[in-house]
């Protein structure tokens, strides 16, 4: 067997990826891993890295790791696929191992200076992760990590004034400063990230600088106090073709390199490019920390109108309105926890009035799944137990569960609709979407829960509607366990579906045959009449 069909298969490949279909495109790798492991002719290093690089762009690291390991055990060992392989490893936390594949590439690149600068920036970086993520400067093991990330950063820029390598080595040495640890013999971040905007500047103005200098130039402003000049560089890294591998870098480098504050023209920076990545059209996901919507407002907020349009243009201020409805609809998303103050499940606000005419217009009750609060579900918590939290409130007020007000089991509608025990917060009314979107293979769907019990986070990659049939709803949207009673919203954040249930062999909908990989939520004028038709049932008996 050979591999003839290469490019013919990348390109079908690339096709999927782009689409950000990714059930199918795990198809075709997991095609791909077999075609590698029982074909003896190696598949051609080049186009292995380039299906590499397009996962890349994607974040799809665990299928980066699995075709890296592939190629890898076929003898495909080119230094750009180790390097890729090393990258899948570092962001799935793998940081041991991704070291280990890393010093295999330099040591066998140093008469490639180009791939060789490449892999000791790999190389940096994982230092540079392996000391953020210890957070514990004073160590002295720690400290040899900080100076090993600056040491491979610095040196390949000393060389070739690759940006890149210099900004990250200024800001780790603005961050040993503020970590109070000594180094010497380095230049001060202030004058190297001087040097590195005004030679960005000197390419802009000849039209010769990429997206990767825009945030070079963004990174740079942030280390000499120039936020203004930052938003303008920001301006156009996100207009230009930056993905979401690139944008959630920069911010990732610059929540927890720089640690920008949450407010003011700092924290606009970091709002900004938290909505660039959920507006991308491939999707995105963002964490949003406890009262992050009052903190994101007030940071938008200190940037003007006129500026931000100015910055990003009316359709990146219409994407960062759209980011902001977001957050809007994520005060009214709620977290179940047990007894023990553990997270089991999201829940959000619906008042009377969008839920059913027979309740009070204006109270305000809780939905989330049957299998995660009931009186009768084996697992879910029961009424009496269950505490719920307003994290994007950032209230230190907990709720109870007063009444179970109607209840459907997991296999039927799976949602519980509970009344609480005090006032609700005063929230913007989530909006009720009077009928289904269309399954025409371009709609997608949003959602915002707790992942894991943890943090909350909007979830927006990979989200293809993929089909319907009252009631349920079959989307990608990824979730975790801990997202179950989670909000589905359509694109313009009207309320669709509960969410509950996740498989990869999901039967299909409609009568087709076959099961495929889908998240399933119900839909929400299901869960109405049903409601109406058990209250309605109530009251005459």
């Amino acid at each position: 067997m050979t591999w003839e069909d290469a490019d013919d298969f990348t390109k079908a490949l690339g096709a999927r990826v782009n689409e950000y279909d990714r059930v199918e495109t795990t198809a075709l790798c997991e095609e791909l891993v077999k075609r590698v492991r029982a074909t003896e002719e190696p598949f051609p290093a080049d186009t292995a890295a380039k299906v590499l690089g397009m996962l890349r762009r994607k974040r799809w690291f665990d299928l980066m790791e699995a075709l890296g390991d592939a190629f890898i055990q076929a003898e495909v060992t080119s230094p750009a696929v180790r390097r890729h392989y090393a990258q899948a490893l570092l962001d799935r936390g793998h940081l041991v191992a991704g070291e280990s594949v890393l010093q295999v590439t330099v040591a066998e690149t140093a008469d490639d200076p180009k791939e060789n600068a490449e892999s000791r920036g790999q190389l940096g970086r994982t230092y540079k992760q392996m000391y953020m993520d210890a957070a514990a400067p004073t160590l002295a093991r720690n400290q040899v990590l900080l100076r090993q990330s600056i040491d491979a950063y610095y040196e390949i820029y000393k060389v070739d004034l690759d940006a890149w390598h210099g900004i990250n080595s200024a800001a780790l040495l603005a961050r040993a400063r503020r970590d109070e640890v000594t180094l010497d013999g380095y230049p001060e971040p202030e004058e190297l990230a001087r040097t590195i905007l005004t030679d960005i500047e000197a390419r802009a103005d000849e039209g010769r600088a990429d997206v990767w200098d825009y945030a070079t130039a963004l990174e740079a402003s942030v280390a000499v106090g120039d936020y203004k000049g930052a938003l303008e560089w920001l301006g156009r890294y996100v207009k230009g073709d930056s993905d979401s591998f690139e944008l959630t870098s920069t911010l990732r480098q610059l929540e927890e390199v720089w640690q920008l504050e949450p407010d003011g023209e700092q924290g606009a920076i970091l709002e900004i490019l938290r909505g660039a990545i959920l507006a991308r059209e491939d999707g995105g996901a963002v964490d949003l920390q406890p009262k992050a919507k009052a903190t994101a407002t007030a940071a938008l907020e200190s940037v003007t109108e006129p500026t931000l349009e100015r910055v990003l243009g009316t359709t990146g201020v219409q994407n960062l309105k759209w980011y902001r409805t977001g957050l809007d609809r994520s005060e009214a998303v709620a977290l179940f926890c047990d007894s023990l103050d553990t997270g089991v499940g999201t829940g959000f606000m619906l008042r009377g009035a969008d839920l059913c005419e027979l309740l009070p217009a204006d109270e305000v009750f809780v939905i989330t799944n049957a299998h995660v609060v009931s009186d009768d579900v084996s697992g879910a918590l029961r009424p009496d137990e269950a505490v719920i939290k307003f994290e994007a409130l950032g209230l230190e007020d907990e709720f109870r569960v007063s009444e179970l007000i109607f209840s459907s089991p997991p296999e039927e509608l799976d949602v519980s609709v509970l009344r609480i025990d005090k006032p609700a917060p005063e929230v913007e009314p989530i909006p009720v979407a009077s009928g289904m979107p269309l399954a025409d293979g371009e709609q997608r769907v949003y959602i915002i829960g707790h992942p894991l019990g943890g943090g909350l986070s909007f979830s927006l990659q990979d989200n293809l509607l993929i089909d319907l049939e009252d009631p349920r709803l079959h989307y990608r949207t990824p979730t975790e366990p801990g997202s179950s009673g989670s909000p589905v919203f359509d694109s313009k954040w009207r309320l669709i579906g509960l969410h509950h249930a996740g498989a990869m062999t999901m039967p299909k909908l409609n009568d087709k045959e076959g099961s495929y990989a889908a998240n399933e939520g119900l839909w929400i004028q299901s869960i109405r009449s049903a409601l109406a038709d058990h209250l309605g049932a109530s009251k005459s008996d």
